[in-house]
């Protein structure tokens, strides 16, 4: 199965082409607020380089968030824009899903931490599987919390799995700085820095995985998954308030 697959909801601006399990072409750009120039010109160099027609492509899979309000919708509007254009099926992955199995990590806990800025995180948990993306468990669903509550919610779950998950992978822009804050020692990991934040690559097994169990959607149904309301929806209620000045 022929895949592009796209990720705009980070600083990062990732675009792939894979063939079954083969990564054919691969691209990882890190230009904050650059997404709306770069991405097309990114997706037109994977396929040239890939060697594969966009005709021939099986479906196009993208990132969903959560993350950037902006970048999510440059990256969902294009994804509807291609799929529509060569009447081909969409498959959303979550980033935070993306990410965690793009850590490569082998045993126990899996947690991608994206900034949601005043100690809040947009993270989820992720029992680890092997390089079959269904064999990955979603403990955890996409959620954003205070730090604190995240370090609670994993010490109850590493209570519950007991020895056989005593390690966690911690990956995202804000890995580094939270995850001391985690009470974990040495049960604690950083991904490697390559796999930091989300790669197109592997938005592409998580979508084919879909694909292939008939999970793909319309473009039209393809939705972000914002977790918040955006800081402009925020300050325009609060101005709305009657208890507003």
């Amino acid at each position: 199965m022929r895949i592009l697959a796209l990720e705009t909801a980070s600083t990062v601006c990732t675009v792939a082409v894979v063939d079954g399990s083969s990564v054919i072409a691969e691209v990882s750009l890190q230009v904050p607020r650059a997404h709306s120039t770069r991405l097309m010109p990114l997706i037109a160099q994977m396929v040239e380089e890939s060697g594969i027609a966009k005709t021939d492509l099986d479906g196009i899979a993208v990132g969903v968030g959560p993350g950037s309000f902006t970048g999510l919708r440059i990256g969902l509007a294009t994804a509807k824009g291609l799929a529509l254009a060569l009447g081909k099926p969409c498959a959303g992955v979550s980033t935070l899903k993306a990410m965690a199995f793009g850590t490569g990590a082998q045993i126990g806990l899996a947690v991608p931490m994206l900034d949601a800025k005043r100690g809040e995180v947009f993270t989820a948990v992720y029992a680890v599987g092997d390089n079959d993306p269904g064999t990955w468990v979603e403990l955890l669903p996409p959620s954003h919390m205070h730090i604190s509550q995240l370090a609670e919610e994993i010490r109850t779950l590493r209570e519950g799995l007991r020895h056989t998950w005593q390690f966690v992978t911690f990956c995202g822009d804000v890995a580094d700085k939270y995850m001391g804050e985690m009470g974990l020692g040495d049960a604690a990991r950083l991904a490697p820095a390559g796999a930091m934040l989300p790669r197109a690559w592997a938005v592409a097994a998580l979508g084919r995985a879909a694909l292939a169990r008939n999970e793909g959607t319309d473009p039209d149904a393809l939705m972000p998954i914002y977790l918040r309301k955006s800081e402009a929806e925020t300050l325009w209620e609060a101005k709305k308030s009657p208890s507003s000045p």
